[in-house]
This record gives C-alpha cells, sequence and structure tokens, in this order.
C-alpha cells in the first residue's frame, strides 16, 4: 500500500509523484500557495518513504499502485509530477486517461541523458552511484560543481541521503526503458510542461520534442529557476496550477 500525506481539503484533488531521489516531502513547498479549493495527495512512491518496496521490482507495478490510489477518487484528478515523476505520470495517464484530467510536469526529460544512464550499466554503475550520490562527500561535491543548475537556497543531492541505493537505481533502470514523447502522442488531457530556466541542457533540449509531440502541450519557462523547481519557484509553480483550462 502507498503511504500519501494531504496538504488541503478541497475537492479538487492534485495527485503528486516525485523523482527517483525524492519522496512526499518533494511537495511540501507548495502547501499555502494553493487555494482552499485544492487537495495535494503526495504519494511515497513503492520504496520510499513509509511505502514498502514491491517484490520483484517493475514498472508496472509501481503504475499499478499509483492507479489504486487515483481510483479511491469519485472524479478525475489532476497529475503533478517532478522529474521522472511525471514520466510516471504520463504512464498513469496511458492506463487511465479518463480519470486525469490535467498534468503538470515539472522539468521533465524526454530522453535520459547520458550521465545517468552510466548508472545503469551493470557493476560499474552502482559503484560510481555509491561513490556519487550515496555519499555525503560524493554529494556535497556534486552539488558544489553544479550550482548553476540550482539557485543558493537548494541542494541538488540532499534529497538522496537516506534513500536505498538499491531502489534508486531500480527506478533509474526502469526509467532507461521509457520509448520517450512519441509514446505519449495519444494522451487526450491538457499537460503543462514547467521549466526552470537553469535546467540541465538536457531538460531544455527536451521542450521541443514534447511540443512535437503532446497536442495539448503548453510551456511554462521560469526564469531564475533552476532544476528543484518546487524548492526554488513554489509560487510560481502554484499560479500554473490554479490556471486551469
Amino acid at each position: 500500500m502507498i503511504h500519501a500525506v494531504e496538504f488541503g481539503s478541497g475537492d479538487r484533488v492534485l495527485v503528486a509523484l516525485h523523482g527517483w531521489g525524492g519522496d512526499h516531502r518533494t511537495f511540501k513547498p507548495l502547501e499555502g500557495h494553493l487555494a482552499e479549493g485544492w487537495r495535494i495527495v503526495a504519494l511515497d512512491l513503492p520504496g520510499y518513504g513509509q511505502s514498502k518496496p514491491i517484490e520483484p521490482f517493475s514498472l508496472d507495478g509501481v503504475v499499478a499502485a499509483i492507479v489504486s490510489v487515483i481510483m479511491q477518487y469519485p472524479a478525475p484528478v489532476e497529475l503533478i509530477g517532478s522529474c521522472s515523476g511525471a514520466a510516471l505520470g504520463m504512464e498513469v495517464a496511458l492506463r487511465i486517461p479518463e480519470r486525469i484530467r490535467r498534468i503538470v510536469a515539472l522539468d521533465l526529460f524526454a530522453y535520459m541523458p547520458l550521465y545517468f544512464r552510466f548508472f545503469t550499466i551493470p557493476m560499474v554503475g552502482p559503484i560510481g552511484y555509491r561513490l556519487t550520490f550515496h555519499s555525503a562527500l560524493g554529494r556535497t561535491a556534486l552539488n558544489a560543481l553544479l550550482w548553476f543548475r540550482r539557485t543558493r537556497q537548494s541542494n541538488l543531492m540532499e534529497s538522496f541521503a537516506d534513500k536505498n541505493p538499491e531502489v534508486t537505481l531500480s527506478y533509474l533502470g526502469a526509467l532507461a526503458t521509457l520509448e520517450g514523447p512519441q509514446r505519449y502522442a495519444s494522451l487526450p488531457m491538457p499537460v503543462e510542461f514547467v521549466y526552470g530556466a537553469r535546467t540541465f541542457r538536457a531538460v531544455r533540449r527536451s521542450v521541443e520534442q514534447w511540443k512535437a509531440t503532446l497536442p495539448r502541450l503548453r510551456v511554462h519557462r521560469i526564469e531564475g529557476a533552476g532544476h528543484l523547481l518546487l524548492d526554488e519557484a513554489p509560487q510560481a509553480v502554484a499560479a500554473i496550477i490554479r490556471d486551469v483550462r
């Protein structure tokens, strides 16, 4: 069973999916920025936070677990996903399009860059991961090196400190198998694609790919923000969520 935390008590439900290094706390910065009519349902995906892992792990199993949460609500919901959480949201929407009113995709890659794909290489990848994402020294060094992809108050690596490397690597390996934007060309619902002006080049390059594929896509560029939009620009993200089509 997936653990979820709710912010707000409104009738308009926003199911929130964190990225491969996050948990439900990813969406805490949105609390207080949405009107009373909204309710954020922030999930701990299987294996994260207080949600038990799926055994054996599979992307289909993760998507099915998310679907089971959404089906508890009588009316269609909206989805918001941070980074790879948005990719999972797209997968959910393929399975139950009639239950998804809209998707808000935050800093979503159209493809997996080589610097992430490296960690999926058998034997070598897990060692590299433990020396970087799973090491306090490695996280500090990477966060410093990526200063130009974030604002001063955000930390790109902090959320990985308490994550199980077997879980994060399982997600990364599964995400590497996704086919890319063309897979989602049939999605009928509106999609808000939100990215930071200072984010990774691969995300910025992805914008045109998503625009060419999703018929109801609307692009939002947030100036001054990097990859961690919820930490760096929660008010701007909330404004996009409230701007209902």
